[in-house]
């Protein structure tokens, strides 16, 4: 039984990381239609916003920006107490911002209020600090066929200098979502750049702490699907620390934990597809980190097995070699990416016991820019 608990566990994580995109790959797919643009009438751009004296100019500059006349942009203010109206008011130009005060309440009260606002059609969420490019919102509806019912762009990371930031964890998750694409099956948007059908948007829990995955996966359970625009881009620029980028996880990984309760159709096997996707993205990459102790802690109970000898040096070599990156703050890659791998796992733990006690509040912070 140990052995089995071992190697289960050993399987799980292998297969989360390196077989399902494997095996996504080498399934036959259905070819990704090119994009192009494409314009279909109006599209509502929302953004709620807190304490975003610093960005938002550059929000409402980057907007104007946009190939696509047709777009309105909804801000919708979540209690700021800083200079972001003062900001606001010197940058807008014309009525196509429109700006609405709500008393602090969260995101999701925001996106809830904001939704009985607009009008339009299609809609497009963003975030104060996502820089489109001008043919973003062009490009997402140009992926709206029949039986598509949200789209997710992609979002580039970029340092200090505007150099790419991404790791090999991001290039994974844009992997896998390009992959899934061709099933129809992207799980889950990212809230810097979607775009979804009006019609099929239904309010969120107040609870909500993931509002870009729930709203995605609650189209995707009605029976829609989800596609990947890779050349709808958006662009960020984080200046974060490893801990602020651990609370960032943390606080991720609990509002994955909550949806768990909101998304419980996916968990059907009968759901076919949809099960399948759900589960081999999401479902096994956050209990990830239980399999980890337990391929620990049952391999230590093997130990009068030469090979499992082998394997228990090699995990704790490999954890120790993880607390030298983080003492010393290596960067290297070949050091940095298993620090990386066991911070995201370290985070999702601790997002686990957050949301179980109900510790995480579903207001955020605005990001250190």
């Amino acid at each position: 039984m140990t052995e089995l608990i071992f190697w289960l566990a050993v399987s799980l994580t292998i297969y989360s990381y390196g077989i399902y995109p494997a095996l996504l790959y080498s399934l036959p797919r259905r070819k990704n239609r090119t994009t192009g643009v494409a314009d279909l009438g109006p599209v509502a751009v929302l953004c709620s916003v807190y304490n975003e004296e610093k960005i938002i100019g550059r929000k409402i500059d980057n907007f104007y920006g946009l190939d696509y006349p047709g777009a309105e942009l909804y801000l919708g203010l979540d209690g700021c107490t800083d200079q972001t109206m003062a900001e606001i008011s010197r940058t807008v130009r014309d009525d196509r911002v429109k700006v609405f005060e709500f008393p602090r309440g969260g995101k999701v009260s925001v996106i809830n209020a904001l939704m009985k606002q607009v009008h339009q059609p299609y809609i497009v969420m963003t975030d104060a600090n996502s820089m489109f490019r001008p043919d973003a919102v062009a490009r997402l509806l140009a992926r709206l066929e029949d039986g598509v019912g949200a789209v997710c762009g992609r979002l580039l990371l970029l340092d200090e200098l505007g150099h790419s930031g991404e790791g090999i964890y991001w290039h994974i998750e844009t992997l896998v979502k390009k992959l899934e694409s061709s099933y129809g099956s992207v799980i889950g948007a990212n809230g810097a750049i979607y775009l979804f059908r009006r019609e099929l948007f239904e309010p969120l829990p107040p609870e909500t702490i993931n509002d870009d995955f729930s709203i995605s996966m609650r189209i995707y359970e009605r029976g829609y699907a989800i596609v990947y625009a890779d050349d709808a881009m958006a662009e960020e620029r984080l200046v974060t620390s490893n801990v602020e980028e651990f609370w960032r996880h943390v606080r991720d990984a609990a509002g994955h934990f909550r949806a768990l309760a909101y998304h419980w159709r996916l968990l059907n096997p009968l759901q076919g597809k949809r099960f399948f996707f759900y589960v081999s993205h999401r479902v096994i990459r956050w209990l990830v980190p239980f399999f980890l102790i337990a391929a620990f802690l049952s391999n230590a109970l093997l130990l009068e097995h030469p090979l499992y000898r082998i394997l228990f040096i090699i995990q704790c070599s490999g954890y120790g070699m993880v607390g030298v990156v983080h003492i010393f703050g290596i960067r290297w890659k070949p050091l940095y990416v298993p620090y990386y791998f066991i911070l995201v796992n370290t985070a999702i733990i601790f997002g686990f016991f957050k949301n179980m006690f109900g510790l995480q509040r579903t207001a955020w912070e605005s990001t250190r820019r």
